[in-house]
């Protein structure tokens, strides 16, 4: 008898790179493809994927699944992905097991192919924003003035950009996923570039990147980190947890409902992005990746 899961793999037995001259997938998949001594430029890296529900959100169009390893990309572990044909999740509940085709383009990842293959009990597992929080910093609230490293090893405390609108945002810079880390790293890069060319502001504000991954984000890597996305390290910097346990930032990240817990070598996370006003004051969070960089500006000169 063939089982449910391998007539799924058989379903899934198509090219799973797309061509596009000129486009390449970057830093998201790395070196997942090599079809020859040079490497094909790819828009679309596809993937066989089956896990267990957790939770549905037919509003957002997301999916939390428990997946299983994804062979050359990332371990197993859980994690909330976009679906855009919303008729996909009709009949899928927390418990099933599925079977779905992740793409992961240059700048988002989402299923574009999801099925049942067995129907199961309710997971009892949460996600990373079911999780509740001792306490979430209030707008207008003075943040702490915690003590971190920044990508040349020296001591930076938020207080150091008193007198600046400060925007903030998480990161881990192994994070494979184009709609999340990365995302967040190159609108900051977009907010950089706008932020400088308006000189009305100049010397007004300032950008901070923090790991919440300090065993592995050093400071030599932030360095590398940061110059991979052209960072100016005037206007932008990027920082980790003096302690490599992370003594500081987590405390410091739970209070604006940041996530994250280890699992098989990557980080399941979810994303906060923050502006502090130049008394130290929180101004706004923003959740997840649909923020524009235009949004985040605008934050940025309320906060002035």
């Amino acid at each position: 008898m063939i089982s449910a899961r391998s007539a799924w793999s058989s379903a899934l037995r198509v090219p799973t790179v797309r061509l596009i001259l000129g486009i390449t997938l970057g830093a998201a998949a790395g070196n997942l493809v090599s079809c020859s001594k040079q490497p094909q430029p790819v828009d679309l890296v596809t993937f066989p994927l089956y896990g267990r529900v957790i939770s549905v959100d037919t509003t957002d169009q997301r999916i939390t699944v428990h997946h299983d390893a994804i062979p050359n990309y990332m371990p197993a572990m859980i994690m909330p992905f976009k679906v855009k044909d919303a008729t996909l999740l009709k009949g899928i509940a927390a418990g099933d097991s599925i079977g779905a085709t992740l793409a992961v383009s240059r700048t988002e990842s989402w299923l574009e192919t999801l099925q049942v293959l067995r129907k199961g009990q309710r997971a009892t597992t949460l996600s990373a924003e079911q999780v509740e929080f001792r306490h979430l910093y209030q707008q207008g609230e003075p943040i702490p003035d915690i003590q971190l490293l920044n990508q040349e090893n020296r001591p930076l405390r938020l207080s150091d950009f008193r007198g600046k609108a400060l925007a903030l945002t998480f990161v881990y810079t192994r994070c494979p996923l184009p709609d999340f880390c990365i995302r967040m790293s190159e609108q900051f890069a977009q907010v950089e570039k706008k932020l400088q060319a308006d000189h009305s502001v100049d010397g007004r504000w300032h950008l901070l990147t923090v790991s919440f991954d300090p065993p592995n984000d050093r400071p030599s890597v932030l360095r590398q980190y940061g110059e991979n996305y052209g960072a100016d390290f005037r206007d932008w910097d990027f920082a980790t947890d003096p302690d490599t346990n992370g003594k500081a930032v987590g405390p410091f990240a739970d209070g604006f409902g940041l996530t994250y817990e280890p699992s098989e070598g990557l980080i399941d996370h979810n994303l906060r992005t923050v502006v502090i006003d130049p008394r130290g004051r929180l101004v706004e969070v923003f959740q997840g990746n649909a923020w524009k960089p235009d949004e985040l500006i605008a934050a940025i000169r309320s906060a002035l």
